[in-house]
C-alpha cells in the first residue's frame, strides 16, 4: 500500500468548493485522512482573496500517476482550468500532491501536514514534519481554524 501526501487549497468560494473535494476525494479514495482546515492569508502574487488550506493522506494501492489524474479530475470537476501563466491566479480548487518544491517552507501546507502525520519524514530535509511545522510556528499564529462540514 503507498500512501500519498496533498495539500488542498481553494480562495473562490472556499466554503463551497472545499467541502465538495473532500467529498470527493472521500468518493476516490474512502480511507483518506484530512487535516483541520485552515483560513491563511495569500502567498506571493496570489492576490487579495483568503485561502482555505489543509492536508490529506491518501493510502492507495493506485501508481503516484493514477492519483494525480484522479485530483486533476477533482478538480477539472469543481471547475479548476489550468492556463499557462495561471500559477498565483485565484483558484476553485488546487490539490497538489506533495513533495513540491520547498513545500517544506510554506505554513500553510507543513502546519497541516504535521497534524495529520506529525512523525513522517520529509526526504529532503530528513526532519519530521513536527520539526518543519515547528519552523513555521510564528506564520501559523495568523492561521484561522475552519470548522467544516461534509
Amino acid at each position: 500500500m503507498n500512501h500519498f501526501f496533498l495539500s488542498i487549497g481553494s480562495n473562490i468560494s472556499p466554503e463551497k468548493n472545499i467541502p465538495l473535494c473532500l467529498k470527493a476525494l472521500q468518493t476516490s479514495f474512502p480511507e483518506t485522512i484530512f487535516s483541520s482546515a485552515y483560513e491563511t492569508d495569500p502567498v506571493g502574487p496570489a492576490g487579495n482573496l483568503k485561502f482555505w488550506n489543509l492536508a490529506a493522506m491518501i493510502p492507495s494501492r493506485q501508481s503516484r500517476d493514477e492519483v494525480i489524474s484522479e485530483t486533476k479530475k477533482i478538480e477539472y470537476t469543481l471547475g479548476r482550468r489550468r492556463t499557462s501563466g495561471d500559477k498565483y491566479a485565484p483558484r476553485t480548487i488546487d490539490i497538489d500532491i506533495l513533495p513540491q518544491e520547498d513545500y517544506q517552507k510554506l505554513a500553510f501546507i507543513i502546519i497541516p501536514l504535521a497534524e495529520i502525520a506529525p512523525d513522517e519524514i520529509d526526504p529532503k530535509t530528513g526532519l519530521t514534519f513536527k520539526a518543519l511545522a515547528e519552523r513555521q510556528k510564528d506564520a501559523g499564529r495568523n492561521f484561522k481554524l475552519i470548522s467544516l462540514d461534509f
